[in-house]
């Protein structure tokens, strides 16, 4: 597959995952029920792998490597960051501001990711 078709899977991926996480954030606030439903609990994950895959194959593609180039290594940590709010907002926080704080923070997390991404640029503002 080429490097071209590759990024086109990750940003369709991206766009996706971010649709998924804003539907589901929604859901928890509003109609936590419906986040019980097996496609919203297994899709997302399906989703999030073939967007990591896509990343590692770019990044080896394109020789642009987190540790070497410094917006690659800000879009990684800001990607567990992303991660580790989506946690929170989803499993550990206990009341709904909490999670709604958390669910908050990691869109504008996803946000910087996505400027650094286009800027290539670790301040991308």
């Amino acid at each position: 597959m080429s490097y071209g078709w590759i990024k086109v899977v990750h940003m369709s991926c991206a766009a996706l995952s971010f649709g998924l996480f804003l539907t589901r954030g929604v859901w928890m606030l509003r109609a936590p029920q419906r986040l019980r439903q097996m496609w919203v609990r297994v899709l997302p994950h399906i989703v999030d792998s073939v967007l990591l895959l896509s990343a590692v194959v770019l990044a080896v593609r394109s020789r642009q490597y987190p540790g070497v180039d410094a917006w690659l290594t800000a879009k990684v940590v800001a990607l567990l960051s992303y991660i580790a709010l989506g946690m929170v907002a989803f499993r550990f926080a206990r009341g709904r501001r909490a999670r709604a704080t958390a669910w908050v923070s990691a869109l504008l997390v996803f946000g910087y990711i996505v400027a650094v991404a286009r800027s290539r640029n670790v301040w991308p503002f």
